[in-house]
């Protein structure tokens, strides 16, 4: 048996492990594959763009002996790309690396194979899903308007220069550093940047003025800048007082209250009275068959034998338990009249609720048609009783 379960353990093990190698190997194999069409889809693009740039450049230099390229779909758009090939490609993997860079730093473009190396930009904006960013008057693009924004009442020209998208690992942040030797604050490419607690500082460097971190503080967001039309709403018209409140109607509709909050939501502290009444219904037929199931041993009072129903009622006399017959008032007290005009006598318990039932309706000044047919049937009832005697 020993030898049994341990054979078990060990192929159950084995089973697991080749599980989790072919796992890890498909992840690998579609990671390799998103990032084989990544790269095709970014030279791609960079075949787009230098092809265009190599065509606007020899038209420049030929000048008149330049050959017609601009004929046809193209003659207005000649040299330039398409909106879609300027926008970046977003990782599919999901996965992207904080760079710690965001809109309005200084930045630096290091990348090889960019053509505005070495130049010095503020960040205009940034692609974090795609790790890209576009610098102010860096890596400008000749782009073709698209047909949709040409249907304003406004001219719209053929071509437009936008700025287009650069990795960030191609740039790299600028910050103003004191030198401790001189004393004097100059610029300084960061290399890399570390990241604490939303807080960002310069990697692998000791301030020694300090002896800590250098941390680097983040752009400070520009103010949004209104103007002013003549259409714009006055400020005294704003601030004008047109409700004033008042004790004599509310200040809202009583049915906004279902427009908030659920009518029927048990977060609500006001509800209707129906609704009040139908819970309570509810509670009291819970209560009621829980009762019932109590006193049958858990077996519904509908579906006891007759020797269940003898023990059930054994068992209440036992305990001293009385059993509700579910009358009202008013049908107790008709019943009450009608045995006391056959000479018939009740129990003393429903003596007390017959004298109860009737007070309350001598109370009442007036009585529904619908009592007094059940105050008459009984006599009617009576007669025919003493005929057939």
């Amino acid at each position: 048996m020993q030898k049994l379960l341990k054979r078990t353990s060990q192929v159950e093990r084995q089973a697991a492990r080749r599980q989790r190698v072919y796992r890890g190997k498909n992840a690998s194999d579609t990671r390799k594959l998103l990032q084989q069409q990544l790269k095709a889809a970014n030279i791609a693009r960079r075949e787009v763009f230098v092809s265009a740039r190599q065509a606007q450049r020899e038209d420049w230099h030929l000048g008149p002996l330049a050959p017609r390229r601009d004929v046809g779909a193209k003659a207005e758009t000649y040299g330039a790309v398409p909106v879609r090939m300027v926008e970046a490609v977003e990782k599919l993997d999901g996965k992207w690396k904080k760079w710690g860079i965001r809109q309005g730093d200084r930045v630096c473009v290091v990348g090889a194979k960019e053509r505005d190396r070495n130049k010095i930009g503020v960040v205009k904006e940034v692609t974090e899903k795609a790790e890209s960013c576009k610098i102010k008057g860096i890596n400008m693009i000749s782009i073709a308007t698209p047909e949709y924004m040409k249907t304003g009442s406004q001219p719209t020209p053929p071509v437009q220069t936008n700025e287009g998208p650069i990795p960030l690992s191609s740039v790299r942040l600028v910050t103003p550093l004191v030198d401790p030797f001189t004393g004097k604050t100059r610029d300084v490419i960061v290399n890399e940047i570390a990241m604490t607690n939303n807080r960002r500082y310069i990697a692998n460097y000791i301030d020694p003025t300090t002896n800590s971190f250098h941390y680097i503080p983040w752009p400070a967001k520009e103010k949004p800048e209104f103007e002013d039309n003549n259409d714009d709403t006055l400020r005294i018209d704003v601030e004008k007082e047109t409700w004033i409140p008042t004790l004599l109607r509310a200040p809202m509709p009583s049915g906004v209250i279902d427009e908030l909050r659920n009518k029927f939501s048990k977060f609500r502290t006001r509800h209707e009275d129906s609704y009040i009444d139908m819970l309570e219904d509810f509670d009291r037929k819970s209560e009621k068959r829980q009762q019932e199931l109590k006193w049958g041993g858990g077996t519904p009072r509908a579906m006891l034998t007759p020797v269940q129903e003898l023990n059930r009622q054994r068992r209440m006399e036992r305990l001293g338990v009385e059993e509700e017959n579910g009358l009202t008032e008013d049908v107790l007290a008709a019943i009450g009249e009608t045995m006391a005009r056959r000479g018939k006598t009740l129990p003393p318990s429903q003596e007390v609720e017959m004298e109860t039932a009737n007070t309350r309706m001598e109370d009442d000044a007036t009585s529904s048609p619908l009592e007094e047919a059940e105050m008459v049937e009984p006599d009617v009832m009576i007669e025919k009783d003493e005929k057939s005697g």
